[in-house]
């Protein structure tokens, strides 16, 4: 039989643009709706001036018959012609009921027919007589899962609405990356569905009214309308009640604005980047019970519209907060009564919370391992956190970056079991409390731990460092630092590359210092205008990179004749200039 294949073109609102092939010629134009039956093959004119009529894909009986079936192309007279053609050849039972694995094969060759991969179809008539005419016509009531059933199916958009899905318990993913689909389901009875996770992820065009659902049995809407850019209906009234898991549920469905603030979710787990990147959202959702919730992390990252009071929720099983409200521009609310007890990731929190200045200084916090950035960029906030139990915190680094008004006192911290305190204050400009009884013996990496802290000048001379291994930029930028800190442990540094770089103030003997591990020098005092110390007796045999070392220390005329820089594969610009 010979392969002649109807490709489908862009649409248009009323009729469709196809290309109508003979064995021997084409047609591509706009078409009216089918008039006849000719010899078992549809046959309909075009619109192109010339009224003449030309076979539909004349080397097939139904060749593509299911995409010319969409509502606002197709006549009363096209179906009936069709499913006279179908009784005809598979007989007035018509087709059998679908099963789970007939149905996704159906869908498989239907999405075929979509894409015109003629390789995988052979005869297109079998199609609408082994599952029926149009889709939406599909007996589906025996199936009880439809997991990806149009998983990545482009653009298929095609109307389904009367299925019988009264038996389905999975819908797992169903519409995912289904760009195109936005038909109305709303009358489905999902009534016996348990897991709808990632059923609409990256439906990006879906907007119908769900409203009317049944998801009384449902357990996991984990990723449900993930990237459902589109979707903003009213599903406030829904039954989530048996709901464990809800983790990015509504993770860039950046319109959706919809009230559901009575969602009953006291058996929810998992909140996990529930509302991220819904940049839209602002409901009161204050009164939810989420005290089996174990998991908020980046719950609200991204949601930059959010600024509801959830003061008294009850977060007392959350073992993860990390990234909770990470960029969440516009949330100031008071959560001074939370009981945080059981947390153990803080990391990036408060990360760019722009308006946050909210009492915490009472929280216990003392399960907490990670603090990383947790207020990093959260220019306002400058309360009192100096009671803290910060004995079990292992990572500090950036905590209080370009915190820019925090200048708290929180020398009392156990600090004692921290390994990273790198970037801690960067550009922490207000901060200058004395933090030199902090036990840092456990720390390796203090690479920008004052960077750009403009007012820090307190004495922490009796620090242990003798496990760092990074020093790099420390001190760069830390225009007011001047302390005496000759007495440290450097022998493990391998880094202090920028270490003092624009530290202007800074004068202090450090030429004991056994640099001996160091490997990198690089602009480590360059603009260091005031130093001007003896360190002719460093053992600098093991540094590669000196370059700029000593630019613009214009007070600098030390010695240096007597270092043995073999190793060192750039010493452009090392000295004063």
């Amino acid at each position: 039989m010979a392969r002649c294949v109807a490709v489908v073109a862009a649409a248009a609102l009323v009729r469709r643009k196809h290309t109508f092939w003979h064995c021997h010629n084409a047609f591509s134009g706009p078409v009216s709706v089918l008039t006849a039956w000719a010899a078992g093959r549809p046959v309909m004119w075009a619109i192109d001036g010339t009224r003449q009529w030309w076979t539909y894909a004349s080397c097939y009986v139904l060749l593509d018959v299911v995409s010319l079936c969409r509502k606002q192309v197709v006549s009363k007279q096209f179906k009936d012609l069709c499913k006279k053609a179908i009784t005809a050849k598979c007989g007035k039972n018509g087709p059998k009921p679908l099963t789970n694995e007939s149905l996704k094969e159906a869908v498989q060759e239907f999405c075929d027919i979509m894409y015109f991969n003629e390789n995988c179809i052979d005869d297109m008539e079998d199609i609408a007589c082994e599952y029926g005419f149009p889709i939406d016509s599909w007996n589906v009531s025996q199936v009880t899962d439809m997991t990806e059933l149009f998983c990545e199916t482009g653009c298929f958009d095609e109307y389904i609405g009367s299925w019988d899905t009264s038996n389905v318990t999975n819908m797992d993913s169903m519409f995912a990356c289904a760009a195109y689909f936005n038909q109305d389901i709303g009358q489905w009875d999902v009534s016996n569905v348990k897991d709808m996770s990632g059923m609409f992820f990256h439906a990006e065009r879906f907007n119908q009214d769900i409203t009317c659902w049944d998801v009384s049995k449902v357990a996991s809407m984990s990723d449900m309308f993930r990237g459902a850019h589109e979707f903003n209906q009213d599903i406030g009234r829904w039954d989530v009640s048996k709901v464990k898991y809800m983790s990015s549920m509504f993770e860039g469905a950046q319109k959706f604005t919809q009230d559901i603030s009575s969602w009953n979710v006291s058996s929810v787990a998992d909140m996990k980047c529930m509302f991220k990147g819904a940049s839209k959202f602002n409901q009161n959702i204050g009164s939810w019970d989420v005290s089996s919730v174990m998991d908020m992390s980046e719950m609200f990252y991204q949601a930059v519209d959010f600024d509801q009071n959830i003061g008294h929720w009850d977060v007392s099983n959350v073992r993860n907060m990390k990234g909770m409200f990470y960029i969440a521009d516009s949330f100031n609310q008071d959560i001074a009564q939370w009981n945080v007890s059981m947390v153990t990731d803080m990391s990036g929190m408060f990360y760019y919370a722009a308006e946050f200045n909210q009492n915490i200084g009472g929280w216990d916090v003392s399960q907490v391992t990670n603090m990383s950035g947790m207020l990093t960029s959260a220019i306002k906030f400058n309360q009192d956190i100096g009671q803290w139990d910060t004995s079990n915190v292992i990572d500090m680094s950036c905590m209080f970056e370009e915190a820019v008004c925090f200048n708290q006192a929180i020398g009392q911290w156990d600090v004692s079991k921290v390994r990273a305190m790198s970037g801690l204050f960067y550009r922490a400009k207000e901060f200058n409390q004395y933090i030199g009884g902090w036990d840092v013996s456990n720390v390796r990496d203090m690479h920008e731990m004052f960077a750009f802290a403009s007012k820090f000048n307190q004495d922490i001379g009796q620090w242990d460092t003798s496990n760092v291994i990074n020093m790099s930029s420390m001190f760069e930028g830390a225009t007011c630092f001047n302390q005496a800190i000759g007495q440290w442990d450097v022998s493990k540094v391998t880094e202090m590359s920028k270490m003092f770089n624009g530290a202007e103030e800074f004068n202090q003997y450090i030429g004991g210092w056994d640099v001996s591990n160091v490997k990198s020098m690089v602009e480590m005092f360059k603009g260091a205008l005031k130093f001007n110390q003896d360190i002719e007796k460093w053992d600098v045999s093991r540094v590669e990179y000196m370059f700029s070392m000593f630019d613009g220390a214009r007070a600098f005329d030390g010695n240096l004749r007597c270092w043995d820089m073999s190793k060192a594969r750039n010493t452009y610009l090392m000295m004063p200039h």
